[in-house]
């Protein structure tokens, strides 16, 4: 579970994504906005990372990912368990990704800019 002194200023994104050169770009974006980053392949190590990091204020994750749990799995997990963590999904299907979230997190449709990227990020720390 986060600590719950965690605030969005001193909150860590923990980016799920097994692209590389996705989950490197997007860390770096991230890191240059000031977010201390970490960094998850799939959903099976982001709870892993979840578990010993309560410095962790947001996820952002991917849908599809390898393991048996995709991202939705992941959030869906976490709500289920009770976790409080900020997430923020991202898919480029976005229809099918959309229709699967519903309301259990906000939604970013990739390709994303760096202006979307940090304003989600942003609005899903200050909720």
């Amino acid at each position: 579970m986060t600590d719950p002194t965690v605030t969005p200023a001193t909150a860590s994104v923990l980016v799920v994504e097994d692209d590389r050169h996705v989950l490197d770009i997007t860390s770096f974006v991230l890191e240059s906005a000031g977010y201390p980053v970490l960094t998850a392949m799939n959903a099976e190590e982001a709870l892993y990372m979840l578990d010993g990091h309560p410095e962790i204020g947001l996820i952002l994750t991917d849908v599809n990912m390898p393991g048996t749990m995709d991202g939705i799995d992941l959030v869906r997990a976490l709500r289920a368990s009770g976790n409080p963590v900020r997430c923020v999904v991202v898919s480029g299907d976005a229809l099918h990704a959309a229709d699967r979230l519903g309301d259990l997190a906000p939604f970013l449709a990739k390709p994303y800019d760096r202006r979307s990227l940090l304003r989600a990020v942003q609005t899903a720390l200050a909720a």
